[in-house]
């Protein structure tokens, strides 16, 4: 008799472990998508701050030769591995085979990143791309599908899902600088 009261106390029924497991379920879908948009969030955030570093490397050699770099080469700092007018940010630094980034493409008066690829399956979840005047601080956001129209949102502080917003929480292009 004994026995029995002691494993009673230091058990759980069945019914107790179904609702903890239900509860680690529901807790797991909720928090799973917000994972995803938060890794994606990261994935832009270092395409900025590369984008951020072509800008400055693009105004220091505007100064020293009075014209933009056409590749990455002719840029006092490049990433590793960077040459042509595009890099990969993972993977091959040419093709972005093998990895999972952004790919970062220098303009004639800007830049900008692009994720549309996906190296291992060629499918992404967020499809976007950023764009940055090298004269400009701000950056535009592009969504290409709708989870792309909702990470531009949140990354411009927009309440709706949006096609094209700029960083300065307006809808729309960022404004072309005057001298660009």
């Amino acid at each position: 008799m004994k026995n029995a009261n002691i494993s009673r106390l230091g058990g759980f029924t069945l019914i107790e472990l179904l609702v903890v497991v239900l509860i680690i379920g529901i807790l797991a879908a909720v928090a799973l998508p917000e994972y995803g948009k938060a890794v994606e969030r990261s994935r832009m955030t270092e395409a900025i701050t590369l984008m951020d570093s072509v800008v400055k490397a693009q105004r220091l050699q505007l100064m020293q030769t009075n014209r933009y770099a056409r590749n990455f080469e002719e840029l006092d700092v490049a990433p590793k591995g960077a040459t042509g007018m595009e890099y990969y940010t993972k993977g091959d630094p040419r093709t972005g085979r093998g990895g999972n980034g952004v790919r970062i493409r220098l303009y004639s008066d800007g830049v900008g990143a692009v994720r549309d690829y996906d190296a291992m399956s060629n499918t992404l979840k967020y499809v976007y791309q950023l764009e940055r005047y090298y004269q400009s601080d701000n950056v535009t956001c592009v969504g290409n599908n709708q989870a792309g129209e909702e990470l531009c949102a949140d990354f411009c502080g927009i309440d709706t899902p949006i096609l094209v917003c700029c960083d300065n929480g307006t809808r729309g292009h960022c404004p072309r600088p005057a001298n660009n």
